[in-house]
């Protein structure tokens, strides 16, 4: 027999107990059924969490795994939907000319300006240290 069904059965030996209790609240009838004793509004939230719900995700969620391995050709049809795409926001600089992207500033005019500023800065050192 199968721990699924092993588990099921189980589950349903308990609720039949619990159905059996006389004027059990709701959260003594869960506390009883997850095999907790407490009473209370908080034995209310931690038997619905615990209770019969919890039980049965928590077997669904152990039981999720793929039966069989995913073979090479199959997971490469899958992913042969995320290739590299066309990039259309590619200008031409109005500086240089190079290709570049759309709201930014080409690299290559950013270094020639960078490379004209540090040039500018030593010319002015120098100037400065000589007076």
């Amino acid at each position: 027999m199968s721990f699924a069904i092993q588990s099921t059965r189980a589950l349903l030996a308990r609720s039949a107990t619990v159905a059996q209790l006389p004027r059990a609240s709701l959260s003594q009838r869960l506390g009883a059924a997850a095999g907790l004793a407490m009473r209370g509004p908080t034995a209310t939230a931690i038997g619905l969490h615990l209770g019969l719900l919890g039980e049965l995700l928590g077997e669904m969620i152990l039981r999720a795994v793929p039966k069989q391995r995913t073979s090479h050709s199959k997971k490469r049809k899958r992913m042969a939907t995320k290739g590299l795409k066309d990039r259309k926001d590619l200008v031409p600089c109005r500086g240089c000319g190079r290709p570049k992207l759309a709201a930014q500033i080409c690299l290559n005019c950013y270094h020639d300006i960078k490379r004209t500023l540090k040039d500018m800065k030593r010319k002015e050192e120098v100037v400065s240290q000589k007076d």
